[in-house]
């Protein structure tokens, strides 16, 4: 089902998309500074209206794909030793119960790394 006559376009297609995503994002991210800037705000206030919060849990989302990447991760190795083909429903349950698993970890990570700034202890 996924050969790399499959995988290798749907692949490239997703790098360029997420490619092309963070060069719009970086543009109008400098506009809006530039702009902001022109019409007399400080470079400060610039800096600080285009920054991501301190305190939003999106920061995480490397922890949140290392997290996912793992759990999938260990899925492909758990498939291996099934006795199912490859092609087989049963497979793709598997490897989306461990990313669902994987999502569920983060969102509990994030929670406890969240509460625990909230507190005033070190992350």
């Amino acid at each position: 089902m996924f050969d790399t006559g499959t995988l290798v376009p749907i692949a490239f297609f997703l790098s360029v998309s997420f490619i092309l995503v963070g060069i719009t994002k970086v543009i109008s991210d400098g506009r809006t500074r530039r702009r902001l800037i022109e019409a007399g705000a400080s470079p400060e206030l610039a800096r600080a209206i285009v920054a991501a919060p301190k305190d939003d849990p999106g920061l995480y989302s490397a922890l949140r794909w290392g997290i996912l990447t793992g759990a999938v991760g260990l899925a492909l190795i758990l498939i291996q030793f099934l006795p199912y083909r490859s092609d087989e429903p049963i497979v793709f349950g598997v490897i989306l119960v461990f990313a669902a698993a994987g999502f569920l970890g983060y969102y509990v990570s994030v929670r406890r790394l969240v509460r625990s700034k909230e507190r005033g202890g070190a992350v």
